[in-house]
């Protein structure tokens, strides 16, 4: 009997001898997030899997001893094995996780101990944003509540933004002490220690980016500007101080409103137009006016609003015109009308604008009976260099379609007298002016011929040297003539005579 029962205790005693030995066997890892762990230990550490009858010793130094005490929460047990230093413990249970064990190992009369307890423990990550902007330290497995401090450091050039939780910024400290309270991802964020502004004026003129030091006072550009728009400001609002890493601001604008105006001239009333830029326009219809028939507008109505108000006129033409018996049409226009019909058998037409001014049409055969002709003359700013003091007048003779009416015409326009000057009459043709043949003047008044629409520059000018010499040379041959004439006259009469 004596014999069975030390086989059984060196039996016993051989599996606690592996264990301590071998280590934990392969179904004793340890679970990814909790586990027994030793603490507060003075001469030696234990290590135990938790659901195992037993755990093992691990002395600081050799006792020299193969068996000695053990209690494990207070009950009082045996080491063995034969590395005194690491020694396997039967306890004949399991360890309760939620109690703290007491270890204390008495070899060779020495007292040592240790705390084993079950605890959760928590992965921190750390990571730097950029990789290459920057290092960090302090990742690692910690104990719940274990404070945890995670630290930064930034490479040349750039700049510490923070430390970071998915989106949320938890530090801007680059030392970051925490406690471990669960797993945690950190990223520390990197800046370029210089920043870009970028501008999407969205439609509008180009703005210029700004590139300065992060942290610094930032001006703001000048506006940018949009056809049709007015500027409201910047997404997201622009800051007063150099903001970390490169931004783009997008322009905001809101849409003008802006207003077509109709002056029909004694006609009947045409609404205005006030639309958005940009929209579709509906032309309006025609205006009607006693003893005129609507032409056109002054101007095209825009199929969409433009950039800015608009003021258009209506073009009459008066139905007043007549005829006389040799086909001579004489038309008066008053000031809100720049257009007459052209009565049947008309072969001339004479037109009065306005005090010294007419056209006269001097032949009608290409222009059918009942078109509506416009005929304006306005004075305009001289920019003609010609001597003397001159006056321009733009002069356009058209049908209703703006097609220029053929043939020759006859202009008067005002002319102001100068002592010792005669009027002249110049076409500006581009950028060259050529003279007109001067028909006939009055004092206040001259009169040319042409067969084109321009710019015409009324001047007095002095006679040149040249007309003196050439008017001198005719009045001598007139001279001479006029002797001869008598000469022969009277010899004529005296042969009579004889």
């Amino acid at each position: 009997m004596r014999f069975k029962t030390v086989l059984a205790v060196s039996a016993l005693f051989a599996v606690v001898l592996a264990a301590a030995v071998l280590g934990p066997s392969s179904d004793m890892s340890d679970a990814a997030s909790q586990r027994w762990e030793s603490s507060d230990c003075v001469g030696l550490t234990v290590e135990y899997t938790d659901g195992n009858t037993y755990l093992v010793i691990v002395l600081d130094s050799d006792p020299g001893l193969g068996m000695y005490d053990v209690i494990v929460g207070g009950k009082v047990l045996k080491a063995s094995g034969s590395d005194g230093k690491r020694v396997g413990v039967e306890m004949g249970a399991a360890l309760e996780k939620n109690q703290n064990y007491t270890v204390i190992a008495t070899p060779n009369g020495a007292t040592y101990h240790c705390t084993l307890s079950y605890m959760q423990f928590y992965d921190v990550a750390a990571t730097a944003d950029p990789a290459a902007a920057g290092s960090v330290s302090g990742a690692g497995e910690y104990r719940t509540g274990e404070q945890v401090t995670v630290t930064a450091e930034a490479a040349a050039g750039y700049l510490f933004d923070g430390w970071f939780s998915g989106s949320e910024r938890v530090s801007a400290q680059a030392g970051y002490t925490f406690s471990a309270t669960a797993d945690s991802t950190l990223t520390a964020k990197f800046i370029n220690a210089t920043s870009t502004i970028t501008f999407d004026s969205n439609g509008g003129s180009a703005v210029d980016g700004i590139t300065q030091a992060y942290g610094t006072v930032v001006t703001a550009p000048a506006d940018p500007v949009r056809e049709g728009y007015t500027f409201v400001g910047w997404e997201p609002a622009f800051p007063s101080i150099m903001p970390a890493g490169n931004t783009t601001y997008v322009a905001q604008w809101t849409v003008n409103t802006y207003t077509i105006t109709f002056d029909t001239l004694g006609g009947s009333e045409v609404a205005a137009i006030t639309q958005d830029y940009g929209t579709a326009v509906t032309a309006p219809a025609d205006p009607a006016k006693e003893g005129f028939t609507f032409v056109k507008w002054d101007q095209e109505i825009p199929s969409t609003v433009p950039a800015k108000d608009l003021t258009i006129s209506a073009v009459w033409a008066a139905m007043n015109a007549t005829v006389d018996e040799s086909g001579k049409t004489e038309v008066v226009l008053d000031k809100d009308t720049d257009a007459f019909v052209i009565p049947a058998d008309t072969k001339t037409v004479t037109v009065t604008v306005d005090d010294n001014i007419s056209v006269v049409i001097q032949d009608t055969s290409s222009i059918e009976a009942g078109t509506a002709v416009i005929a304006k003359v306005e004075e305009i700013p001289n920019t003609a260099e010609v001597d003397g003091t001159a006056r321009a007048y733009e002069v356009t003779v058209t049908k209703a379609d703006d097609q220029p009416i053929t043939g020759k015409m006859q202009i008067t326009l005002p002319y102001t007298p100068e002592k010792d000057k005669v009027p002249a009459v110049y076409w500006q043709n581009g950028s060259a002016l050529e003279k007109m043949r001067v028909i006939s003047h009055t004092s206040d008044s001259v009169t040319f011929e042409t067969t084109h629409n321009s710019t015409y520059v009324v001047v007095a000018e002095s006679v040149s040297e040249d007309s003196g010499a050439t008017f001198m040379l005719y009045l001598g041959l007139l001279m001479v003539v006029g002797i001869a004439l008598s000469m022969l006259i009277g010899f004529n009469y005296y042969r009579r005579k004889a």
